[in-house]
């Protein structure tokens, strides 16, 4: 199926087109990886960007309306040097670190565990390892991260454990 990255559409999905997302790394020192990959696969890569981070950014501001599929554009957003975005689109650095994740998802299966995952020592010989195992990959790169500050607040990675409950 064909991308949509119509701004406010109801069946949008995704912040980038695969047209925006070639412009995005036509002067891109490292875009080999977007450029070998084929145009299918570059819309997977750019409606999966844009789905983890619709659900992994707390955007700023709030949804236009209640139709749209995703969550810009936004209404009350400001950009980072304080001027309002328009209701009427999405602010180029969100469609650009769309762009740049959904190149880094061509690259590289990000939604894996990191290597090592639960192991606390390995030892052969006077060979040792250890692996923090608190201490794993986030799926969103730590460029992507930087490209959207001041666009919302990133969750952190989920972790679980027991928390014990004290009842006074």
């Amino acid at each position: 199926m064909a991308i949509d990255a119509t701004v406010g559409g109801a069946s949008a999905d995704s912040y980038s087109s695969v047209s925006g997302g070639d412009d995005y790394h036509d002067d891109h020192l490292y875009s080999t990886t977007w450029i070998a990959a084929s145009t299918a696969n570059k819309e997977k890569a750019l409606k999966m960007a844009t789905r983890i981070l619709d659900e992994r950014v707390d955007w700023i501001g709030y949804k236009n309306t209640d139709a749209q599929s995703l969550r810009w554009p936004r209404a009350a957003a400001l950009t980072p040097d304080g001027y309002a975005v328009l209701t009427t689109e999405i602010p180029a650095a969100v469609g650009n670190a769309t762009s740049e994740f959904a190149r880094h998802l061509i690259g590289t299966d990000l939604t894996v565990n990191a290597d090592g995952k639960g192991i606390d020592s390995l030892s052969v010989g006077s060979i040792s390892v250890n692996f923090d195992k608190e201490d794993t990959a986030d799926v969103l790169p730590t460029i992507v991260r930087e490209m959207l500050r001041g666009w919302g607040s990133v969750h952190s990675r989920a972790r679980f454990g027991i928390v014990n409950v004290v009842r006074t």
